[in-house]
């Protein structure tokens, strides 16, 4: 599928483009666009309607090709215009759609069956408590029907060191669950006697490495935590799921937390 986004344009009387945008399959349009300084300026009541010429211009050689105009533009004579055409729709940037709001509105304009969206692959980032593990990958895959959780050790090596395995199998992934269990014990280089439980390293390492990757905000990273556990202190503050009652005493957190990723 041929999609043509249009937001700036060289000459609003004959773009220069125009056979190749006429070649898409649907043309994304903005209304407000900014006029060169070499074209005179034609205003209307709006006084930016640049996006209008081209719009005529496509409607002068192809009435049928889908258009799907979003802009913020108040005029409701052009949006008048625009609406007259069954064959372009217009959605208000005031509005505020959603990405997969402007998907359904393509998919509508084209006349086809809009795909289901495919369920991201989980990845579990985990110590040495097998029982949770396997437990929050059953929960994952056979309650909540996704696909078969990635865990690293059940994976094929193919020559690869550690690093580079870990590294292949976290790109297919963007959706982490952290199990933070207390695994290990650590204390203050200076203070031998004050033990503390931690997480396994390997589990601080690939979470630190997920959150860079897939971004703190994406709510792509679920920590899920078992303690008492002393955690890094530039996690502070960071909601963590609890998970000491078992995950399934958690699911309904855990399935309300991933609910817009999948």
């Amino acid at each position: 599928m041929q999609f043509q986004l249009i937001t700036s344009l060289g000459n609003p009387d004959r773009p220069d483009n125009i056979d190749q945008i006429l070649d898409s399959d649907i043309i994304i349009l903005d209304i407000i666009m900014p006029w060169p300084s070499s074209i005179e300026r034609k205003e209307t009541r709006s006084g930016q309607t640049s996006g209008m010429e081209v719009y005529r211009e496509i409607r002068s050689r192809n009435v049928n090709i889908p258009i799907l105009v979003y802009s913020a533009t108040q005029d409701h004579n052009l949006i008048d215009i625009l609406r007259s055409n069954p064959s372009t729709r217009f959605t208000s940037k005031w509005s505020t759609p959603s990405m997969s709001q402007l998907i359904t509105e393509i998919y509508s304009l084209l006349g086809v069956d809009q795909p289901l969206p495919s369920k991201p692959v989980p990845f579990i980032v985990h110590g040495q408590n097998d029982k949770i593990k396997l437990s929050l990958k059953n929960y994952l895959q056979n309650t909540l029907k996704l696909p078969e959780p990635i865990i690293l050790h059940e994976q094929p090596n193919l020559g690869l060191t550690i690093i580079e395995k870990f590294e292949e199998y976290a790109e297919k992934s963007c959706l982490v669950f952290v199990l933070l269990t207390p695994d290990d014990k650590g204390s203050e280089a200076d203070d031998a006697k004050e033990t503390k439980r931690r997480a396994r390293q390997n589990v601080i390492f690939e979470m630190g490495y997920f959150i860079g990757l897939l971004g703190r905000k994406s709510g792509r990273v679920l920590l899920l935590h078992e303690g008492p556990i002393e955690l890094p202190s530039d996690l502070s503050g960071i909601i963590y799921i609890d998970i000491k009652n078992g995950i399934e005493s958690a699911g309904e957190e855990i399935r309300k937390e991933i609910q817009h990723v999948i």
